[in-house]
Protein backbone atom coordinates (compact mmCIF):
# COMPACT_ATOMS: atom_id res chain seq x y z
CA UNK A 1 0.00 0.00 0.00
CA UNK A 2 1.63 4.00 -1.10
CA UNK A 3 2.25 6.01 2.07
CA UNK A 4 -0.45 8.44 0.62
CA UNK A 5 -3.21 5.58 0.75
CA UNK A 6 -2.53 4.28 4.13
CA UNK A 7 -2.71 7.92 5.61
CA UNK A 8 -5.60 8.53 4.04
CA UNK A 9 -6.98 5.61 5.52
CA UNK A 10 -5.92 6.38 8.97
CA UNK A 11 -7.83 9.53 8.21
CA UNK A 12 -10.66 7.42 9.30
CA UNK A 13 -8.53 6.39 12.15
CA UNK A 14 -8.26 9.77 13.05
CA UNK A 15 -12.03 10.86 13.34
CA UNK A 16 -12.92 7.87 15.01
CA UNK A 17 -10.68 8.92 17.81
CA UNK A 18 -11.80 11.84 17.76
CA UNK A 19 -15.18 11.01 18.38
CA UNK A 20 -14.33 8.32 21.36
CA UNK A 21 -11.91 11.37 22.80
CA UNK A 22 -15.52 13.37 23.09
CA UNK A 23 -17.19 10.57 24.30
CA UNK A 24 -14.83 9.86 26.97
CA UNK A 25 -14.75 13.45 28.09
CA UNK A 26 -18.48 13.18 28.47
CA UNK A 27 -19.09 16.13 26.21
CA UNK A 28 -22.20 14.67 24.14
CA UNK A 29 -23.17 16.92 22.06
CA UNK A 30 -19.71 16.99 20.46
CA UNK A 31 -19.84 13.46 20.57
CA UNK A 32 -23.19 13.04 18.85
CA UNK A 33 -22.40 15.77 16.32
CA UNK A 34 -19.28 13.33 15.52
CA UNK A 35 -21.11 10.48 15.43
CA UNK A 36 -23.13 11.72 12.34
CA UNK A 37 -19.78 13.47 10.40
CA UNK A 38 -18.45 9.83 11.33
CA UNK A 39 -21.85 8.70 8.92
CA UNK A 40 -22.07 11.56 6.74
CA UNK A 41 -18.12 10.65 5.62
CA UNK A 42 -18.37 7.45 5.45
CA UNK A 43 -21.93 7.27 3.67
CA UNK A 44 -20.12 9.44 1.13
CA UNK A 45 -17.00 7.44 0.95
CA UNK A 46 -19.40 4.19 0.18
CA UNK A 47 -22.04 5.91 -2.47
CA UNK A 48 -22.00 4.25 -5.63
CA UNK A 49 -19.52 4.67 -8.11
CA UNK A 50 -21.75 6.24 -10.74
CA UNK A 51 -23.00 8.91 -8.12
CA UNK A 52 -21.38 12.37 -8.39
CA UNK A 53 -22.15 13.29 -4.03
CA UNK A 54 -23.55 12.26 -1.44
CA UNK A 55 -27.05 12.30 -0.50
CA UNK A 56 -29.10 11.93 2.13
CA UNK A 57 -30.33 8.72 0.45
CA UNK A 58 -26.69 7.15 0.76
CA UNK A 59 -26.99 7.87 4.47
CA UNK A 60 -29.86 6.55 5.17
CA UNK A 61 -28.59 3.60 3.46
CA UNK A 62 -25.30 3.60 5.51
CA UNK A 63 -27.27 3.78 8.32
CA UNK A 64 -29.91 0.77 7.85
CA UNK A 65 -26.33 -1.20 6.94
CA UNK A 66 -24.34 -0.74 9.63
CA UNK A 67 -25.40 0.98 12.05
CA UNK A 68 -26.92 -1.39 14.55
CA UNK A 69 -27.70 -1.49 18.37
CA UNK A 70 -27.34 -3.99 20.75
CA UNK A 71 -30.20 -6.35 20.50
CA UNK A 72 -31.57 -5.16 24.16
CA UNK A 73 -32.10 -1.48 23.09
CA UNK A 74 -35.49 -1.08 22.74
CA UNK A 75 -34.94 1.56 19.68
CA UNK A 76 -33.27 0.20 16.54
CA UNK A 77 -31.95 2.63 14.58
CA UNK A 78 -33.71 3.74 11.40
CA UNK A 79 -31.85 5.78 8.57
CA UNK A 80 -34.79 8.01 8.45
CA UNK A 81 -34.67 8.77 12.04
CA UNK A 82 -30.92 9.01 12.35
CA UNK A 83 -30.91 11.46 9.49
CA UNK A 84 -33.76 13.37 10.56
CA UNK A 85 -31.69 13.60 13.69
CA UNK A 86 -28.62 14.46 12.41
CA UNK A 87 -30.58 17.99 10.36
CA UNK A 88 -32.06 18.54 13.88
CA UNK A 89 -28.26 18.83 15.92
CA UNK A 90 -26.54 20.26 12.84
CA UNK A 91 -28.55 22.55 11.03
CA UNK A 92 -30.92 23.52 13.97
CA UNK A 93 -28.94 22.83 17.32
CA UNK A 94 -32.43 21.34 17.55
CA UNK A 95 -34.53 17.87 17.95
CA UNK A 96 -37.02 18.66 15.69
CA UNK A 97 -36.45 18.82 11.78
CA UNK A 98 -38.55 19.47 8.36
CA UNK A 99 -38.14 15.77 7.92
CA UNK A 100 -40.15 15.05 11.42
CA UNK A 101 -43.36 17.12 9.96
CA UNK A 102 -42.65 15.91 6.21
CA UNK A 103 -43.47 12.53 7.53
CA UNK A 104 -44.91 11.72 11.15
CA UNK A 105 -43.47 8.24 11.21
CA UNK A 106 -39.97 9.69 11.74
CA UNK A 107 -38.66 9.29 15.06
CA UNK A 108 -37.34 12.24 17.00
CA UNK A 109 -34.20 11.83 19.17
CA UNK A 110 -33.14 13.24 22.61
CA UNK A 111 -29.73 12.64 23.81
CA UNK A 112 -28.77 11.25 27.73
CA UNK A 113 -25.30 10.55 28.76
CA UNK A 114 -26.52 7.03 29.80
CA UNK A 115 -26.00 4.29 27.84
CA UNK A 116 -29.49 2.58 27.20
CA UNK A 117 -31.92 4.32 25.06
CA UNK A 118 -35.47 4.89 25.97
CA UNK A 119 -38.42 4.58 23.86
CA UNK A 120 -41.90 6.00 23.58
CA UNK A 121 -43.20 4.82 20.14
CA UNK A 122 -46.76 6.70 21.01
CA UNK A 123 -44.46 10.33 21.53
CA UNK A 124 -42.62 9.31 18.35
CA UNK A 125 -39.50 9.71 20.70
CA UNK A 126 -36.03 7.89 21.12
CA UNK A 127 -34.12 9.18 24.03
CA UNK A 128 -30.83 7.89 22.85
CA UNK A 129 -28.08 6.56 25.29
CA UNK A 130 -25.04 8.43 23.81
CA UNK A 131 -22.57 6.09 25.26
CA UNK A 132 -24.74 3.63 23.22
CA UNK A 133 -24.47 5.59 20.27
CA UNK A 134 -21.55 5.68 19.78
CA UNK A 135 -20.39 2.76 20.30
CA UNK A 136 -23.09 1.63 17.72
CA UNK A 137 -20.80 4.24 15.42
CA UNK A 138 -17.57 2.97 16.39
CA UNK A 139 -18.88 -0.68 15.02
CA UNK A 140 -20.57 0.65 11.99
CA UNK A 141 -17.43 2.16 11.03
CA UNK A 142 -15.23 -1.05 12.33
CA UNK A 143 -18.26 -3.49 9.92
CA UNK A 144 -17.56 -0.80 6.78
CA UNK A 145 -13.93 -1.09 6.77
CA UNK A 146 -13.95 -4.75 7.26
CA UNK A 147 -15.99 -4.80 4.03
CA UNK A 148 -13.45 -2.56 2.56
CA UNK A 149 -11.05 -4.94 2.88
CA UNK A 150 -13.21 -8.01 2.04
CA UNK A 151 -14.48 -6.33 -1.22
CA UNK A 152 -12.30 -4.85 -4.14
CA UNK A 153 -14.28 -2.83 -5.77
CA UNK A 154 -15.47 -1.16 -2.40
CA UNK A 155 -12.28 -0.85 -1.25
CA UNK A 156 -10.75 1.06 -4.90
CA UNK A 157 -13.55 2.97 -4.95
CA UNK A 158 -13.23 4.14 -1.32
CA UNK A 159 -9.10 4.66 -1.49
CA UNK A 160 -10.31 7.13 -4.97
CA UNK A 161 -12.51 9.59 -2.78
CA UNK A 162 -10.15 9.03 0.90
CA UNK A 163 -8.01 11.78 -0.20
CA UNK A 164 -11.42 14.31 -0.16
CA UNK A 165 -11.85 13.94 3.49
CA UNK A 166 -9.73 16.40 5.64
CA UNK A 167 -6.29 16.74 6.44
CA UNK A 168 -4.91 17.72 9.95
CA UNK A 169 -1.38 18.76 10.23
CA UNK A 170 0.45 19.55 13.21
CA UNK A 171 1.25 23.08 14.32
CA UNK A 172 3.88 24.75 13.50
CA UNK A 173 4.65 22.81 9.65
CA UNK A 174 8.52 22.11 9.90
Amino acid sequence: MAADTENNWKTIIGLVSELKRCNECDITTASVAMAFICIDSLSNLGRPADKEKGTRSDFKEWVNIYLKGHSDQPYQYRGKDVYAARCALLHKYGSEAELHEEDPDTIMFAYSDGGEHQYYPSKKLAIIGTKSFINDVVHAVESFLNLCTQDPKLRQLVEERLPSLLKTLPYPLS
